[in-house]
């Protein structure tokens, strides 16, 4: 007799064959123009910020790895430069019209043991350089001597002005917020205390140039991320339908005895088959009373017929995030009580979404959303928008404009009867108004139903 995990492995990869053979390709990752227009447009902002004097940009990306895992680049590195790599620093100068005087990228030289354990890394030189769109790819190990160069002091015994990260840096599956309140607590411990990377480079830049004037690197950089390029819409958009689509698979496989754990199995296995990248972040599948946990992501409940599902979870593509909730019952079937819970919140969310155009302001839909929440008489657990990016939280700014990229998340819960419910999307902000990207999975309970009534990946809970 086949044991219970094996069986179901044979059954879902059975069941998933022709999603195998008509998933499309993952697609292409940004070109390097892509992020030579990025820093372009940084120089430009810098210069604009400073009419007058010699700019420097210093920022390094993350260190290697301290698990097995896959490398994860910082965010505003990998906006600049696009590589995700280890041990790197990208070093700009810019000119008196904004322009890049230099725009190097630095990179460790060939390791053959490198090579052999982890695969070949770019290495300097200008093959390297046609690659990455750098106007130059240089040795890291001689970072110390090109800020030597760079950061001399003129004539007249003044620095350039150095721009460098001040703040802890944010990767894959965390927010710059997320990424401050580690390093705040980390700070406070009394039995560790250590300071940031980035505090340290600051410490280290402060002793060894005298005088030198620094500003954060972020406050620029943050300004730029909210609207999107043409090529960023195009993978939010492509991260957002493989995020439906694996919510949707997981709808269809969902019955009552299943674990929680195996409706996230089912919509990884999806994101996987698409071409993903790693989670935005921990899979919440929350049935019953998990689903009033606004941030649950143990996934250890078998369900009941009885449970209410709230399920937030999506890929990463090329590093950007999408973000996308639905609610659903356990049985397939809604309760009236359910029915009224997910139908009040889908139209509440409905004309929220109606409101996102440019020129509306965030704080303004947020305010919207708790009024009609009241009114309806559920409380109001949290805002319904943030914007979205590299970041599943990426910096954001009140106003929205044309290119941005936001979720619309209205939620209510019913802590007392064991339930909750959460509706979200990502929207893109057009000069028009907005498209939903997320749209591909139904969100109203009649289109639910449906949905769920159709054959799914896992067997069913008896199956032997």
């Amino acid at each position: 007799m086949l044991r219970p995990a094996l069986a179901l492995f044979l059954a879902t990869l059975a069941t998933a064959q022709s999603a195998v053979e008509t998933t499309p390709p993952r697609p292409e990752p940004f070109g390097p123009e892509e992020f030579r227009q990025r820093r372009e447009a940084t120089a430009r902002a810098l210069r604009a910020k400073h009419p007058n004097g010699r700019l420097v940009v210093l920022l390094r990306g993350a260190a290697k790895a301290t698990d097995m895992g896959p490398f994860v680049q910082d965010q505003d590195f990998l906006w600049l430069s696009g590589v995700a790599e280890p041990e790197l620093a990208l070093l700009l100068v810019v000119g008196a019209r904004g322009e890049l005087e230099r725009d190097e990228l630095l990179v460790p030289p060939f390791s053959p043991f490198s090579a052999t354990w982890d695969g070949r890394f770019l290495v300097p030189g200008d093959e390297a350089a046609k690659r990455t769109g750098f106007g130059a790819v240089g040795n890291v190990r001689s970072l110390h001597d090109a800020l030597d160069t760079v950061l001399a002091t003129d004539a007249s015994g003044k620095r350039p002005l150095l721009f460098t990260a001040t703040l802890p840096a944010a990767r894959t599956g965390s927010t710059p917020r997320k990424a401050q309140e580690s390093d705040a607590a980390r700070a406070k411990d009394i039995y560790d205390g250590r300071a940031s990377r980035e505090k340290m480079l600051l410490h280290a830049l402060g002793r060894q140039y005298t005088g030198l004037p620094v500003e954060s690197l972020e406050a620029v950089v943050h300004a730029l991320r909210p609207v999107k390029s043409a090529a960023e819409i195009a993978v939010l958009h492509q991260c957002s339908r493989i995020a439906a689509a694996g919510i949707a698979a997981a709808m269809r496989a969902t019955e009552p005895g299943h674990y929680e754990y195996h409706v996230a199995a089912v919509a990884r296995f999806t994101f996987t088959l698409h071409g993903a990248g790693p989670d935005a972040y921990a899979a919440i599948v929350g049935g019953g009373p998990n689903g009033c946990i606004l941030h649950y992501n143990a996934c250890d409940r078998q369900l009941l017929a009885t449970d209410l599902i709230v399920m937030d979870y999506a890929p990463t593509l090329h590093g950007y995030a999408t973000d996308v909730t639905r609610t659903f019952p356990a049985s397939g079937k809604f309760s009236p009580e359910q029915r009224k819970l997910v139908q009040d919140v889908y139209e509440i969310q409905q004309e929220l979404i109606a409101d996102v155009k440019p020129g509306a302001r965030l704080s303004t839909i947020g305010a919207k959303c708790a009024q009609m929440l009241v009114a309806r008489g559920y409380r109001s657990d949290h805002g319904p928008c943030h914007h979205v990016g590299l970041a599943v939280h990426d910096p954001s700014v009140d106003e929205l404009a044309a290119g941005m990229v936001i979720t619309v998340e209205p939620g209510a819960y019913l802590r007392d009867k064991g339930m909750g419910c959460r509706i979200e999307d990502t929207i893109l902000v057009t000069k028009d108004g907005n498209v939903v990207l997320s749209k591909d999975v139904p969100s109203t309970p009649d289109a639910i139903e449906a949905l769920m009534a159709e054959p799914g990946l896992l067997p069913k809970p008896n199956a032997k």
